[in-house]
């Protein structure tokens, strides 16, 4: 436990350090806000209602999705993982780290947005503290199981990177962050259901602000659970010490199973 924890201690302190990480972690994420914050509620003042979900998803996609993935490539390209594994650093540890201190640095981005937000956007303020948190937390770790599995199973940085964007562009135009979902025509709004941003949203609302208009939320929240289920179950059973080692044909086939909730979800409708 000692060991776990002053791993975690470092893994955290070079989320600090390391300029990429907080670029990712922290600026990207609040300048975002920032000029987000001023322009959407001018424009359209009912972002007033979705600003703190949808900015503090902003942020948890840009750590678990462009900076999380590039770190397990990178450890992996480089020896890290053999030196680990030579000093009898399990594979859970490796995983679980990375995951609770991306979580400690965003829930501080969390705090700063949910208070500005209320502050100096008159945003709107969650119904249940407690719900929100909840709501924040099963997001998060939907996106961290895509993003350390995406870490896990591509082959380069560059891989990493193609894929990751492959969820976070679409996630930002049709999850709900910028505009509500439903606004949507009816073939993109099945669409956005693989999204996991949209089923975030959906939980944010019913949890974090009691809104009965959100559409099945708690078929939502299954589907993020589930989701979180495969892709550490995968992560493990892919991670892999070495990328002599990788195949990342069958790592990528095994890996789109994560997309398996999302697909019944837009199959449902």
């Amino acid at each position: 436990m000692k060991a776990f924890l002053y791993h975690l201690s470092y893994d955290f302190k070079t989320g600090i350090r390391d300029k990429t990480k907080l670029l990712m972690y922290y600026l990207f994420p609040l300048v975002f806000f920032a000029l987000v914050g001023g322009i959407m509620t001018a424009v359209n003042p009912s972002f007033k209602d979705t600003m703190l979900p949808a900015m503090i998803l902003f942020a948890v996609m840009s750590s678990t999705l462009l900076a999380l993935p590039g770190s397990f490539v990178h450890a992996r390209e480089t020896g890290v993982f053999r030196s680990y594994r030579i000093n009898g650093v399990p594979s859970g540890s490796i995983i679980a780290v990375p995951v609770i201190g991306v979580a400690a640095h965003m829930a501080v981005v969390a705090a700063v947005i949910a208070v500005a937000g209320v502050r100096l956007y008159s945003g709107s303020p969650p119904a249940s503290i407690a719900g929100f948190v909840a709501a924040g937390l099963l997001s998060y770790a939907a996106y961290a199981g895509l993003g350390v599995l995406i870490g896990v199973a591509a082959a380069s940085d560059n891989a990493s990177m193609l894929i990751a964007q492959l969820i976070y562009i679409p996630s930002i135009l049709l999850g709900g962050l910028m505009m509500p979902a439903s606004i949507l025509p009816p073939a993109l709004q099945r669409v956005s259901l693989l999204l996991p941003a949209t089923h975030a949203m959906r939980v944010f609302e019913s949890l974090g602000f009691s809104r009965p208009a959100s559409a099945f939320p708690w078929l939502s929240g299954g589907v993020l659970a589930a989701s979180i289920l495969i892709s550490f179950v995968l992560s493990a059973v892919l991670f892999q010490w070495d990328s002599r080692a990788s195949q990342p044909g069958r790592k990528y086939y095994a890996a789109l199973a994560v997309l398996a909730p999302y697909a019944l979800a837009a199959a449902a409708g």
